[in-house]
């Protein structure tokens, strides 16, 4: 062969390894913006209003060791994560939401819950929704009628081995510090059948307890079918259960902040409010949307004062946890 001319096999040879190059830079370069969620922690049908060509990963975070190396392996563009899960975040793997107008409605409550971390971990984080902690109730009407003014109910005689709380023991004794009783945590916890917020409703739906405690997200849809059930949130508030967005230092999608505002308005927070699943808004800014909620649901959110008490749990240095952990131990019925 002479110098400066390919052979007609060399030639074959280099088209084949440019077609091979080409179809992998394109492969590289067309990446599906995904956002990960652990299943059973969000609605999927209002996670089915991001726009295309968002798609949603749901993963079990039960069966994962390491809920973070798990999903940042994954290509994750955004991880949607309850509130609980932030206290062991690797904060440095993430990046600022990087969107000016983001923060701009948040409630004060959600400006609160975001100021209990300092503002280089809180610009990582954005509140997508919030959901109290709630009691639930089949039957028991009188005593439902009197929860409203304090938790202390919970300690009545009539509900002893018929409550089922969340397995949360921060949760738990955070409730315990509004009763009156100096021995609150040891007498509630006396009074628990179980501890089994996965697994509540089921218990309560069974007949198997009479009233059980969880986020409103997950049991709002059971009161309109269910006639038995009565859901309250005492006047003290109740802590709140916080959904968030974290963007991977990985991703290069931009924050999807127009679906944000989406959630903001009709009808899409009709739909969130119907699920309790609220929108991190100051309250006169949900009235127009709550209005238009089956009378069931929306008496609910009438319960203003309630929601204004309500309280954020926020992240614990390992001093506190040590101390919580010592209350939690001394407290055994």
């Amino acid at each position: 062969m002479k110098q400066g001319k390919i052979g007609r096999r060399d030639f074959i040879r280099l088209a084949g390894l440019t077609s091979l190059l080409f179809l992998s830079g394109c492969s590289n370069s067309v990446h599906t913006p995904t956002i990960s969620v652990p299943k059973g922690l969000f609605s999927r049908d209002l996670l089915k209003t991001l726009p295309s060509p968002w798609k949603i990963h749901f993963f079990d975070a039960q069966l994962s060791n390491d809920l973070y190396k798990s999903q940042l392996g994954n290509d994750a563009d955004l991880l949607l994560l309850g509130d609980g899960w932030l206290q062991d975040c690797p904060f440095e793997e993430f990046q600022p939401i990087d969107s000016e107008n983001a923060y701009e409605r948040l409630s004060s409550q959600a400006i609160s819950f975001l100021n209990t971390y300092p503002e280089e971990l809180s610009s990582l984080i954005f509140p997508l929704a919030v959901s109290p902690w709630v009691l639930i109730f089949r039957g028991h009407h009188d005593l439902v009628n009197r929860v409203n003014d304090t938790w202390d109910v919970l300690l009545e005689p009539e509900l002893k081995d018929q409550i089922v709380l969340p397995s949360s023991a921060r949760v738990i004794i955070s409730i315990a510090n509004c009763m009156k009783h100096v021995d609150s945590l040891r007498l509630l916890r006396s009074q628990t059948q179980i501890y089994d917020d996965r697994n509540a409703l089921n218990w309560l739906l069974s007949g198997k307890a009479s009233v059980a405690m969880l986020p409103m997200q997950y049991c709002v849809k059971k009161l309109i079918s269910d006639p038995r059930l009565s859901i309250v949130i005492p006047k003290q508030g109740s802590p709140l259960n916080w959904t968030c967005l974290m963007r991977p230092k990985s991703s290069f999608q931009p924050f999807p902040f127009e679906w944000i505002q989406e959630t903001y308005n009709l009808p899409l927070a009709v739909n969130f409010l119907s699920r309790g699943v609220i929108p991190p808004l100051p309250y006169p800014e949900l009235r127009k949307a709550i209005s238009y909620l089956p009378d069931k649901i929306q008496s609910l959110y009438m319960m203003n004062e309630s929601f204004q008490n309500c309280w954020s749990l926020p992240p614990l240095n390992s001093d506190e946890i040590s101390l919580l952990e010592d209350l939690w131990l001394t407290s055994s019925p």
